[in-house]
């Protein structure tokens, strides 16, 4: 193994975005999302970005390219919802580039590719299956449209897995290596759209290794009432490496009509309608009353903790609700990393950290912002949320 020094280091070193504070150049992310939250359009309406280098959510595209879609569910709704970009956003915003001279897109041939099957990516020789297609979607993107594939989507990665058990940490692993490995070998960014559990709070469904391996986690949320109506649909960003978590997109999703079926009555779909110029109900509510300056650095290593430390618990018994959780011990560690403090020793200084530490809790306990349960002999903390 090399050593690699920082005399050697790249003083003007950079990160490389596909999205700029949003997706990196390469690497493996999940955009995850409860039922009816449009995770789809979400993910139809990146690509569309990528291709076309118009803003997604508000962030600029500083490498356009073609997308590859892998889709073992609902494969049948593509060409619709591709027709819906083209009329909703693509078709318009392609005549406003070719009039100022800037490069395009032609909407009636787009770079875009699909594929309806996907092999199982718990199996050993699935990644070698997918980089075939990939390479082959890849040279006719630069021989047809002078761009590279940049974006690789699975929807959805509970559909491809092939999961014997959707729990197991070791199958899961097995699946987010594999998503890096096809990133790895075509230099695009790899995303799986997946469901949110029962519960919002415990994120992605299935294994917490899901999110602790991915280098982005994007999350689809909505309000929805028993009839089974959205409102308040935003985009949040659950975890980036490197990155800002937390700040969250509104979005609506805008229906259109796109033709008439055989019998005379209109074919529809949605596209995503993001509203970067207002705040979501639940940042502007989360703003006014939650998390005080105060608690900023204790806020910080609950999140840092919970990426890379979590479990899933039921600290209430098998029927209580599940929650995603993190030893008390790992948010000490990344508390006392993060927290500025002066004393005469190191005595001092460590005594100072530790009583902040306890009035953190104490205080994050007394305003409802975390829970706290000893499991299993040890003290777990998990983020609580409004409803």
């Amino acid at each position: 193994m090399a050593l690699r020094w920082h005399r050697d280091a790249d003083p003007n070193a950079d990160r490389a975005w596909l999205i700029k504070d949003l997706v990196p150049e390469s690497g493996k992310g999940l955009l995850s999302g409860q039922w009816g939250s449009g995770k789809t359009f979400g993910a139809l309406d990146m690509s569309a970005s990528t291709m076309t280098g118009h803003s997604f959510a508000g962030r600029r595209v500083l490498r356009r390219g073609g997308t590859l879609f892998i889709a073992p569910e609902g494969a049948s709704e593509i060409p619709i919802r591709l027709r819906g970009l083209v009329a909703g956003k693509i078709a318009e915003n392609a005549m406003a580039d070719a009039a100022s001279g800037v490069a395009t897109v032609d909407p009636d041939d787009l770079p875009f590719a699909w594929i309806e099957e996907c092999p199982r990516l718990v199996d050993a020789g699935a990644v070698e299956d997918l980089i075939v297609v990939a390479d082959q979607a890849a040279v006719e993107m630069r021989q047809r449209y002078d761009l590279p594939l940049t974006l690789i989507i699975v929807d959805t990665v509970a559909a491809g897995a092939g999961f014997d058990d959707e729990n197991s940490a070791a199958e899961t692993q097995r699946v987010m290596s594999a998503l890096e490995r096809l990133s790895q070998h075509t230099g695009a960014f790899v995303f799986g759209v997946d469901h949110f559990g029962k519960s919002t709070e415990t994120g992605t469904r299935g294994s917490s290794a899901k999110e602790a391996a991915a280098d982005v986690v994007l999350a689809m949320l909505a309000n929805r009432d028993e009839a089974g109506n959205t409102s308040n649909t935003r985009m949040a960003v659950r975890k980036l490496r490197g990155g800002r978590i937390g700040q969250e997109t509104p979005y609506t999703l805008d229906q259109i009509e796109i033709g008439q079926d055989r019998w005379g009555d209109p074919i529809t779909t949605c596209v995503v309608n993001w509203q970067t110029d207002r705040t979501s109900a639940a940042a502007t509510s989360s703003a006014k009353s939650r998390w005080p300056v105060s608690l900023k650095v204790f806020q910080s290593a609950m999140q840092n903790a919970l990426a890379g430390q979590s479990q899933r618990i039921r600290p209430f018994g098998g029927e209580g609700p599940e929650v995603l959780a993190v030893q008390e011990g790992h948010v000490r560690a990344e508390f006392q990393n993060n927290y500025a403090t002066t004393g005469e020793t190191a005595a001092n200084r460590a005594e100072a950290r530790k009583k902040a530490f306890q009035r953190a809790v104490r205080t994050a306990q007394d305003r409802g912002l975390i829970g706290a349960h000893e499991t299993g002999g040890t003290l777990h903390f998990w983020l609580a949320h409004d409803e």
